[in-house]
């Protein structure tokens, strides 16, 4: 057969060759534009992120991040997170100033996503949000009982009765993340951290509770029989025992009178606690 014009096995090799660069370069502009997830839940470790995603069935790769570079600061006596952590989550949900937005191409036109603090009912759990919400007030906060998220079975980690987000069941993770709540926060700062062996400073825009006007005060606790040094208080339990029953129904843990006080400010109205208290009183 003849080999010119367009039925040429030349010509069809280059064709093919051509189109498998199409191809390829269509692939490579697909896989460098960046769709991020509609939500993100932020959690401590890498079994809690395996759990929350079996429970909420989510495939995305970025839906669920697993904190690495925590800390426990000895001088401050609390646990931190680095800034790299805050800085990773805007990236994946898609938080970015304007001028970053317009140099990053790969994240420009971006839907941002929801985010949503998912840790541990412990101390430590605790002072992890108090980072976030300085550097992520946007964030919400989901909240699970100590009682629904307690070890049942010694492990070669954890003993029993241990909290944790990796031992909550997949109802109770999916009805704290639908009633994951926003912070209630007043001003912003700036705030210069110091990390790394040279003493890299960085400066972020932190927003703090200090100053928020308190709904629930020291004498309310007292009152309410949340706050005293006495053995009895309401319907003749202690102090300790009602914040106990409280914070399972609120989702918040066990916490001190202090701690109690500042989580209710910060996290829930009045009505919300006239309600579990009722709950609490019932329980008791």
């Amino acid at each position: 057969s003849r080999n010119n014009g367009n039925s040429s096995p030349v010509f069809w090799r280059q064709n093919r060759r051509l189109n498998r660069c199409c191809c390829f370069k269509e692939e490579e502009e697909r896989k460098t534009k960046y769709e991020p997830p509609s939500l993100i839940v932020v959690v401590e470790g890498v079994n809690d992120a395996k759990r929350v995603r079996k429970a909420l069935n989510v495939a995305h790769p970025n839906a669920v991040f697993a904190m690495r570079g925590s800390y426990f600061d000895v001088k401050a006596n609390k646990w931190k997170i680095q800034p790299n952590i805050v800085r990773a989550v805007e990236r994946n949900a898609g938080w970015l100033k304007e001028e970053e937005r317009e140099n990053d191409g790969e994240r420009r036109g971006i839907v941002e996503a929801e985010v949503i603090v998912f840790t541990d009912p412990d101390v430590a759990g605790r002072q992890y949000r108090q980072n976030f919400i300085q550097y992520l007030p946007r964030a919400k906060h989901a909240f699970v009982s100590r009682y629904r998220a307690r070890c049942k079975k010694k492990t070669r980690w954890h003993e029993v009765n241990d909290c944790g987000v990796e031992f909550a069941t997949d109802g109770a993770i999916r009805v704290a993340v639908k009633e994951a709540r926003a912070p209630r926060t007043t001003r912003t700062i700036k705030a210069t951290t110091t990390s790394g062996s040279r003493g890299e400073t960085s400066t972020a825009t932190a927003t703090t509770t200090e100053g928020l006007l308190e709904w629930m005060t020291v004498d309310d606790m007292e009152r309410r029989g949340l706050k005293g040094t006495t053995k009895t208080g309401v319907l003749g339990v202690s102090s300790k025992r009602l914040r106990q029953v409280l914070g399972n129904v609120l989702g918040i843990g066990d916490c001190d009178a202090k701690q109690m006080q500042r989580q209710l400010n910060v996290f829930f109205s009045s009505e919300k606690f006239e309600r579990a208290m009722e709950t609490s009183l019932e329980l008791l």
